[in-house]
């Protein structure tokens, strides 16, 4: 594939640009170098750990600020290069829900025979997940989403719905914070609520991350609390993954399941309080109740 040279990007690139369309552009341009220099780290070593959560994270940067310059990079384009890349931003994300499920598992100090094995399915089936990962990156569905996403660089932004960028910049931060703020009283018995409220968190902070070189210093600095809260939900998250992998497990005995979900609620609780802790609540017992009923519907993870 042929590409250009490297571009500007950070503080450089935001002295250069005076509309979005074309900072946009740049930024864009960085993440595709960035998903063409981890592919062949993929193929490499399906175990590379590293290159999957490299890739990982381009993926979703990438989507998210496709999603947010959709006004002037045009919805039509910029959603095409969205669905392009979600069949592989899914495969990353089983995958990493699988590994942290394993780990999170394994930490819990469960002694019931049952665990073990249990574990070792699981484990069967991360190796699973990676494989079929790199079947995708090697049969070009990676590669035929960079190509849209080339071809929506390669034209110039049209000037009509080109916007000044510091403006366009402080209504994109300005939107993404009015979402958390819908979603902020999220209980903390209600995973689904809380997931969306996560994905909103993370939202606020890639915007501001793309944007923080234009942004006055006390919208800048939303980046730092948005990822703080977005670990801790995605820390709730992770136990709600588990949770519902558990209930569901047919391979566990009856007294195996129970000694899971029972260590697997306790780990909840500790995180529902490093939670509640962040944003300055105090836990109460109705607020870090038993999870075992928490619905785990499925909602997009972006």
């Amino acid at each position: 594939m042929t590409r250009e040279p490297p571009r500007l990007e950070g503080p450089e690139l935001a002295t250069t640009c005076a509309t979005v369309g074309p900072y946009l552009a740049g930024k864009l341009g960085v993440l595709d170098s960035r998903l063409a220099e981890v592919t062949p780290r993929v193929l490499a070593s399906g175990d590379d750990e590293e290159a999957v959560h490299d890739l990982r994270v381009a993926l979703r940067r990438t989507r998210t600020m496709l999603e947010v310059g959709r006004p002037v990079l045009g919805r039509f384009q910029a959603d095409e290069v969205r669905r392009a890349l979600k069949q592989i931003m899914d495969a990353t994300g089983a995958l990493r829900d699988e590994e942290v499920l394993r780990a999170l598992v394994g930490s819990l100090g469960v002694t019931h025979p049952d665990a073990p094995a249990w574990l070792e399915s699981r484990l069967r089936r991360e190796r699973r997940l990676r494989r079929a990962l790199v079947r995708l990156v090697r049969a070009g569905t990676l590669e035929r989403g960079q190509r849209l996403l080339e071809a929506l660089l390669a034209f110039r932004v049209n000037p009509t719905r080109d916007r000044r960028l510091t403006k366009f910049a402080r209504r994109a931060v300005e939107r993404a914070r009015r979402g958390v703020d819908r979603r902020r009283d999220a209980g903390t018995t209600d995973a689904d609520a809380l997931h969306c409220l996560r994905i909103a968190y993370k939202r606020l902070r890639y915007t501001v991350e793309t944007f923080v070189d234009v942004l006055p210093s006390d919208v800048a600095v939303l980046a730092q609390p948005a990822a703080r809260l977005q670990g801790r939900l995605g820390d709730l998250h992770d136990v709600d993954v588990a949770l519902g992998c558990v209930h569901r497990a047919r391979s566990l005995s009856p007294e195996g399941r129970a000694e899971l979900l029972a260590a697997l609620v306790r780990e909840r609780d500790a995180r529902v309080a490093a939670y509640l802790k962040e944003i300055g609540q105090a836990p109460t017992p109705t607020l870090v109740q038993a999870a075992g009923t928490v619905s785990l519907r499925k909602t997009s993870t972006r």
